[in-house]
């Protein structure tokens, strides 16, 4: 295909082949993972912050809202920023997206008012989605084959590593002050210009005549994506449900030890990046989608079933580490799918509506949870359970899903 600009005022510019190295892989993957930054690095100090603003009406509820209105937006705005990506460039947007994080990621160092850290909080997460949409669009737009299906895998494994750290450096950055963690949502300043120097803008539909978009978009499968977006929404769901519940299931068998629970939770992000290696390196080169989503699924949806029998601290600790290995399949798996089905001028649209429905699933964890729970009568285990049982139902149709496939061919 021929790609040209469209620049109203401006001559044609072809863009120029280049091949990528790893400095490319490695900024594009830090900056998907700052995601991670938005929640898991001011766990720790929720408590400190709420004692500072106990006299707020309301605290009880303002404070951790800190940590969910920058998932909100994503679940808002990641679909425009994708389509933003597509009509004018990627690069330019990832930079400006990068430094404006970093102002407003640390704004809270010098805000006192909670309101003006939660608007601040807010802005993150407009910033947030550019970030987290364009990076991941731009891996799919330099590499392709397996070496993007490894990448999309590693994306997974930057981003749980990084919980795995995060979790307990927040601790000790909290030791300093409430506000000392937000200190490190300056890192996107340190990438901003690593970005200008070695990102290039790719082929997208901003470099391609009206004619060249137009033909190319008309091979958008909507119902497909459509799909695929529905399924991230239900893997939002099931990927936030360790995170937001396992506490609690540890509570109810009288777990008390918030070291333990934390240590509980890092068994559990060890489970994902295993998941990760294991999709890069050994089902993405070689498995057919609906095969991958049936391993996922079916492992992720053993180990909610493991938490709902569990009645011991290791039985709980163990369920965690198979549904994250099961999670951490799932992961790549729909974003590598998504990503080979996108035409190239509505990538960005496509990369951004998925990440719309994933976060959105983030956000309603909680209230299909506990819905469930009351719904049940029983323990949130029981919930938790039922999750699981309705995933294996969801891997036992891709498994058919497959099969026909296969006997199609």
């Amino acid at each position: 295909m021929s790609l040209t600009s469209t620049a109203a005022a401006g001559a044609a510019v072809r863009p120029v082949a280049r091949e990528p190295r790893l400095i490319h892989a490695a900024i594009l993957l830090v900056t998907s993972g700052l995601s991670v930054l938005v929640t898991a690095v001011l766990g720790p100090s929720m408590p400190a912050m709420q004692a500072h603003f106990a006299d707020v009406p309301g605290a009880d509820f303002l404070v951790p809202l800190t940590m969910t209105a920058p998932m909100l937006m994503m679940a808002f705005l990641s679909i425009f920023a994708g389509e933003l990506a597509d009509r004018f460039g990627r690069k330019r947007l990832l930079v400006g997206a990068a430094v404006l994080y970093g102002v407003v990621g640390t704004a809270p160092l010098v805000l006192d008012s909670l309101v003006a850290i939660i608007a601040s909080r807010f802005a993150l997460g407009v910033m947030e989605a550019a970030l987290m949409t364009v990076s991941t669009t731009m891996i799919g737009d330099y590499y392709d084959g397996a070496r993007r299906e490894r990448y999309m895998s590693l994306q997974t494994t930057v981003a749980a590593s990084s919980a795995f750290l995060l979790n307990g450096l927040g601790g000790l950055i909290a030791e300093h002050g409430w506000r000392a963690p937000y200190a490190t949502f300056a890192v996107s300043l340190l990438l901003a210009p690593l970005m200008v120097i070695y990102l290039w803008e790719p082929p997208s539909r901003a470099t391609m005549s009206v004619a060249e978009a137009a033909s190319d978009g008309r091979s958008l499968q909507r119902g497909l994506l459509a799909l695929i977006c529905a399924l991230g929404a239900v893997l939002g769901v099931v990927f936030m449900t360790v995170p937001v519940h396992l506490g609690y299931l540890f509570g109810a068998i009288g777990e008390p030890s918030p070291a333990r629970i934390g240590i509980a939770y890092a068994i559990n992000s060890l489970g994902v990046i295993a998941g990760t290696f294991v999709f890069g390196w050994l089902l993405g080169p070689r498995w057919r989608v609906a095969w991958q989503l049936a391993a996922g699924a079916g492992i992720a949806a053993v180990g909610f079933m493991m938490m709902r029998a569990a009645a011991d601290y290791n039985a709980l600790a163990a369920a965690g580490f198979v549904n994250g290995l099961g999670c951490g399949i799932l992961l790549p798996a729909m974003v590598t799918w998504n990503m080979r089905e996108l035409p190239l001028s509505r990538r960005g649209f496509g990369i951004g509506a998925y990440q719309s429905c994933f976060f959105f699933g983030f956000f309603i964890n909680p209230l299909i949870v506990v819905g469930l729970e009351k719904q049940l009568a029983a323990p949130r285990a029981a919930a938790v359970g039922t999750i699981g049982v309705l995933l294996l139902a969801l891997a036992a149709l891709a498994l058919v899903v497959g099969a026909l496939q296969r006997r199609a061919r």
